[in-house]
């Protein structure tokens, strides 16, 4: 589910079921070419599809944190916004990052950090939303 579907009059009632967040990253510094920005921002679609797809009801999906100075700030910005979204008492807080770079970074107050990894999704149909199902079930399995 997105944030915006969510109703102020709604939000009581489907808490206890959404004790999960989406928060999509797609790292773009401001510099970007406006195809380098639709790509970037195609790529963090293709990477949340599979997840809201498979979830809906269990998951919402926040706004995207798009723009930081580089990387590092990226990373400490995120981790900034999980502790605050578990704070606003969700249980878990998922990174889902549109580019395979963003997956390496040190996100320390994430739950999980998912995202493409381009050469071993390319070998095989369906491998990132099987790996990215399998990530979350087993999150909450724990």
């Amino acid at each position: 589910m997105k944030f915006s579907e969510i109703g102020r009059d709604e939000w009581d009632a489907l808490k206890p079921y959404l004790d999960t967040v989406l928060l999509p990253l797609s790292g773009l510094t401001g510099g970007e070419q406006p195809w380098e920005a639709v790509e970037a921002l195609e790529k963090v679609r293709d990477a949340l599809d599979p997840l809201e797809s498979a979830f809906k009801g269990r998951v919402v999906t926040y706004p995207a944190l798009h723009y930081a100075e580089d990387d590092n700030a990226l990373a400490q910005l995120a981790d900034e916004i999980c502790k605050r979204l578990y704070e606003a008492g969700f249980a878990h807080c998922i990174i889902v990052a549109g580019d395979e770079r963003l997956t390496g970074l040190p996100f320390h107050q994430a739950s999980a950090v998912i995202g493409p990894d381009c050469e071993e999704d390319l070998k095989r149909p369906g491998a990132y939303a099987e790996r990215a199902r399998r990530t979350v079930e087993n999150l909450w399995r724990t």
